[in-house]
């Protein structure tokens, strides 16, 4: 899988919105997406004022259609605007395996 891990301190007072974007990332944006996807979000232990994520796409021609879409873009803004500071990101590739 191929995606990426994200870090970001949101504003004080921002937890709300922001986990409102990320519902209405999942309902809008996350149906686009074709084949596998998982997506993740918390909270870091070392700097409990910082949200992490992390987005997976079956492959890195997919996630980066992803990056390209108009509506991905909008979601970026507006979480951008959710944060203190820059969002830092790291592009992985990940081998994922889910056992029963």
């Amino acid at each position: 899988m191929f995606g990426t891990i994200g870090r970001a301190r949101p504003k004080p007072g921002s937890e709300q919105k922001f986990d409102s974007l990320m519902s209405e990332w999942v309902r809008d944006i996350r149906p686009k997406i074709p084949g596998r996807f998982v997506e993740f979000t918390g909270k870091s232990t070392e700097h409990p004022d910082e949200v992490l994520f992390i987005a997976l796409a079956q492959d890195e021609k997919t996630y980066r259609a992803l990056a390209e879409m108009p509506e991905q873009h909008k979601f970026f803004e507006r979480m951008s605007q959710l944060m203190d500071g820059n969002i830092r990101w790291e592009d992985v590739q990940l081998d994922m395996t889910i056992e029963p």
